[in-house]
C-alpha cells in the first residue's frame, strides 16, 4: 500500500537527510477540506460571559429604609386606617396591599419594597414610636417649669435610651412628628396598652400555676382548716333512745348529762300545759 511505502522511505532515508515535516507535505484538497483551506489562519478570541450564582447564601439584604420612606409608610397606614368606607371592613392582606399601593404611588425614592417589607417596617415603627410616646408623656407629667418642647424631646430621648436593653437611641423622631397628634394613632396606643395588660396577666397566671402540686397541696390545707370546724358544729346530738341505750351499756356519767337536760325540758313543758 502507498501508506506503507511512505513510512518505509522515512525510516530508511532518515539518516541521510532531514525528515520531511508537515510544511513539506502536500495533502490533496478535496471538497470536504476546501472550506477549511480558504479560511484565514488566525486565532479567534472567544468571550465567555460568567453568570452570577443564584444562591441565596451570598445575596445581599435590601438597603435600610430612608427617613423619607418611613414618612410615606406612616402616611399610608394613616390613610388606609382612617378610610371611613373600608377602614374596618377589610382583611389583613387587603389592608397591607392598599398600604403598599399607597407607598408605591407616593414614594420619593427608587428603592423597591415588597408588601411584606412595608408591613414589617411599620411594626418596627409602631413599637419604637409607642415606646417613645410613653417616655415623652412621663416627662410631661413631671410638669417642670421653664422647659421647652425641645427640652422635653431631649429628655424623652435620653429616657428611651436608658430603658432600651441594648442602649439604642431613638431614631424615628420624624415618624413621631407625623403620628403623635393623630386620633387613629392615639386609639392604636390604647389598643396596644390593653394587649400589654392582657399579656402581663397571662404571664403572672402562668408563673402562679408553674408548680401545680404545690398549689394543690396548699388548697387541700385550706380546705381542711375551713371544713373541719364546720363539720363539728353540724354534728347532731344524741337522741333519748340512744342516750338510754348508752346508759344501759354502761355509758356512765357521760350519757347522764344530756339525758338530764332533756328530762328537765320535758318537765318544764308539762308545767306550761
Amino acid at each position: 500500500m502507498e501508506g506503507d511505502g511512505f513510512l518505509a522511505d522515512i525510516l530508511l532515508n532518515g539518516g541521510d537527510g532531514d525528515v520531511a515535516g508537515l510544511d513539506d507535505l502536500n495533502f490533496p484538497i478535496t471538497q470536504d477540506t476546501q472550506s477549511i483551506h480558504d479560511l484565514p489562519f488566525e486565532v479567534q478570541e472567544v468571550h465567555v460571559e460568567v453568570q452570577p450564582s443564584r444562591s441565596t447564601k451570598g445575596s445581599k439584604r435590601a438597603k435600610k429604609f430612608h427617613c423619607k420612606e418611613d414618612e410615606v409608610v406612616c402616611s399610608g397606614w394613616l390613610n388606609v386606617s382612617i378610610d371611613s368606607i373600608n377602614g374596618a371592613n377589610q382583611s389583613r392582606s387587603t389592608f397591607w396591599s392598599r398600604v403598599h399601593a399607597f407607598f408605591e404611588k407616593h414614594k420619593k425614592t427608587v428603592a423597591l419594597r415588597t408588601e411584606s417589607s412595608i408591613m414589617h417596617r411599620w411594626l418596627t415603627i409602631q413599637f419604637q414610636v409607642n415606646k417613645y410616646c410613653s417616655c415623652y408623656e412621663a416627662i410631661e407629667r413631671r410638669n417642670q417649669s421653664g422647659t421647652t418642647i425641645q427640652d422635653k424631646i431631649s429628655q424623652a430621648s435620653k429616657m428611651y435610651q436608658e430603658l432600651d436593653k441594648d442602649n439604642k437611641s431613638f431614631t424615628l423622631i420624624h415618624c413621631w412628628n407625623i403620628l403623635k397628634e393623630e386620633d387613629k394613632w392615639k386609639a392604636k396606643r390604647i389598643e396596644l396598652a390593653e394587649l400589654e395588660k392582657l399579656a402581663s396577666k397571662k404571664k403572672q397566671k402562668s408563673t402562679k400555676v408553674s408548680r401545680p402540686r404545690d398549689v394543690e397541696a396548699s388548697n387541700n390545707e385550706e380546705v381542711i382548716e375551713v371544713v373541719a370546724p364546720e363539720t363539728e358544729a353540724r354534728k347532731r346530738p344524741q337522741g333519748i333512745k340512744k342516750a338510754k341505750e348508752a346508759l344501759r351499756r354502761g355509758g356512765g356519767e357521760a350519757c347522764m348529762e344530756p339525758l338530764d337536760k332533756m328530762w328537765a325540758k320535758k318537765e318544764a313543758f308539762d308545767k306550761e300545759k
